[in-house]
């Protein structure tokens, strides 16, 4: 589908498609996606580190002996046997996003992205 350039309706003004595998996005529009994984990033550390709140509180819970520390403690067991992993991929996948978007940006501020 191709459409002309006199008519805005169907053309985003952030990027254009200059062939199936090919697209142009401009600067602006990059750098805001590159501050948007930093952002992420940066909470995905702050809530990494702040696990350890979750860890005393299933060992407080651990502690008691009533039915809702019960299951107030296997909540918090499904919590710390799975948010690792998770926060661990998780940042993987930011990770090599962000550097993938850092590569971009570093090539065309070196004059790489010449047509």
């Amino acid at each position: 589908m191709t459409l002309s350039d006199d008519c805005l309706c169907g053309r985003s003004q952030l990027f254009t498609f200059k062939t199936k595998e090919t697209i142009t996005v401009d600067r602006l529009t990059l750098e805001r996606i590159r501050a948007l994984l930093h952002g992420c990033s940066n909470h995905l550390e702050y809530l990494s580190t702040n696990e350890i709140f979750v860890v005393a509180a299933k060992d407080y819970l651990a502690t008691l002996d009533n039915i809702e520390s019960c299951k107030a403690l296997a909540l918090v067991r499904a919590w710390t046997d799975t948010s690792p992993e998770a926060f661990e991929e998780l940042a993987d996948c930011l990770s090599e996003a962000l550097q993938s978007v850092e590569f971009i940006l570093a090539a065309t501020a070196a004059g790489g992205g010449n047509d």
